[in-house]
C-alpha cells in the first residue's frame, strides 16, 4: 500500500500538524478500539508524514494516546454540559446529565473504553500534570448530587460517596450494555431510575 503524500506545512502551522496527528490516532483508535493501532509508523502513515516528524510534537505513543484521552474528556465533558445547560430543577439535571453519560457511551463504545480503560486516569505526576477535563466529568456528577441535597431533593449526607455509587452503577450498567446486548435487561426507564436515583437517595423525583 502507498503511503499517503502531504503538503509540508508552512512555518508557522506546527499546530495543525499537532492536530492532524490527533486526529488520525482519534480514527485509529475509534476503528480498532485497540490502543495497540496506535503506532508512531501508522499514524505517520494516516497523517502522510515521516515517523521522526511526530517527535516535534509528542516524545513517544504514549503522549499521544495520553492527548487523545484529553481530548475525548473534554468532548464528553462539554456533551454533559449541553445536556443541561437549560435546566434548574436539579434532579431533572442528575437525570439528563446521566443519561447524556450512558449514550456517548452508547454511541462512542470505543471511544468511552478508552475514557476509563487506562492507567494513570487521574494521577501522573509533576512532569506530567493531568488535564483538568479528566477529572471534571466526575465533578459534574458530585455537584448535581449535592445540588439534589441542598434542594432538599435527596437523602444524602455523603454527596461524594453516593456521586461514586451513580458512577460505578453508570459504568457497569454501559459497560456491561454494550458486552451483552442480548442479555434480557429491564426496561430502560426502570433501569436507569434504578441506578442513578437510587444511588443518588432522591426522595422526589419530579
Amino acid at each position: 500500500m502507498t503511503d499517503t503524500t502531504r503538503t509540508r506545512n508552512r512555518r508557522g502551522e506546527g499546530t495543525k500538524l499537532r492536530a492532524e496527528i490527533l486526529a488520525a490516532a482519534t480514527r485509529l483508535l475509534e476503528s480498532s478500539g485497540s490502543e495497540e493501532a496506535v503506532t508512531l509508523r501508522a499514524v505517520a502513515r494516516a497523517v502522510g508524514i515521516a515517523p521522526p516528524s511526530i517527535y516535534a510534537h509528542f516524545p513517544d505513543r504514549e503522549a499521544i494516546v495520553d492527548a487523545v484521552v484529553d481530548e475525548v474528556f473534554r468532548e464528553f465533558g462539554a456533551l454533559l454540559e449541553a445536556a443541561v445547560r437549560a435546566d434548574t430543577d436539579p434532579v431533572t439535571r442528575l437525570r439528563r446529565g446521566c443519561a447524556a453519560y450512558l449514550e456517548f457511551a452508547e454511541r462512542h463504545p470505543n471511544r468511552y473504553r478508552l475514557l476509563f480503560g487506562r492507567a494513570e486516569l487521574i494521577e501522573r505526576g509533576p512532569e506530567r500534570p493531568v488535564d483538568p477535563a479528566r477529572a471534571g466529568s466526575f465533578q459534574f456528577l458530585a455537584d448535581s448530587v449535592q445540588r439534589c441535597v441542598d434542594a432538599g431533593r435527596s437523602t444524602s449526607t455523603d454527596a461524594f460517596g453516593d456521586a461514586c455509587a451513580v458512577w460505578v452503577a453508570l459504568h457497569g450498567y454501559a459497560t456491561l450494555r454494550t458486552n451483552l446486548p442480548s442479555f434480557p435487561w429491564p426496561d430502560g426507564q426502570a433501569m436507569f431510575d434504578r441506578i442513578v436515583l437510587g444511588p443518588a437517595r432522591i426522595t422526589a423525583a419530579d
